[in-house]
């Protein structure tokens, strides 16, 4: 089962060390609160990721890294970082 938002499902489950999955979930997440994803940089290893508030604020700032099971730590960081803005367990819900 998968939540719907605007046309937008958001998987039900998310793999850890899929960045694709990653990605859809924090999009999709986004758009949920209100929020605009904004892919601000991007290195071979990993991606920046602002989003920013309804405001024009950003709301949040994350390193998103594009082979998570390489890095599992930089997976712990995101999803902590961004739980203030989705809930704790954003990536596990």
């Amino acid at each position: 089962m998968s939540l719907s938002v605007k046309g937008y499902s958001l998987p039900r489950v998310v793999e850890r060390d899929d960045y694709a999955a990653i990605r859809d979930r924090i999009i999709g997440l986004s758009r949920l609160h209100g929020l605009r994803p904004d892919w601000v940089e991007t290195t071979r290893r990993q991606r920046f990721l602002l989003l920013w508030d309804t405001g024009g604020r950003v709301a949040a700032r994350a390193i998103v890294p594009l082979y998570p099971g390489e890095t599992p730590q930089l997976v712990d960081s995101l999803e902590e970082g961004l739980a203030h803005l989705f809930g704790d367990g954003w990536l596990k819900d």
